[in-house]
């Protein structure tokens, strides 16, 4: 999803914790936006400031052998 496209995400899928690709953000900062697996695009808050929830979509993509992206997946 991108960000114009939310389609029925609700505030807490928005703040919920997405996972990327570490190929294509090998080092990421925080407050560095990168584009998580599910094509959205957030800040990166690092791991200790991660939210408790999860974003569903990217639970689903991060188990795929091949991300989006072309690199390999899990």
């Amino acid at each position: 999803m991108t960000p114009g496209n939310r389609g029925n995400w609700t505030p807490d899928i928005e703040r919920a914790a997405h996972a990327y690709c570490p190929r294509c953000h090998p080092d990421p900062r925080p407050g560095d936006v990168i584009q998580a697996l599910c094509g959205a695009r957030h800040p990166y808050f690092g791991r200790r400031d991660r939210p408790v929830n999860s974003c569903p979509a990217c639970v689903t993509l991060a188990s795929a052998n091949v991300y989006a992206c072309g690199h390999p997946g899990a």
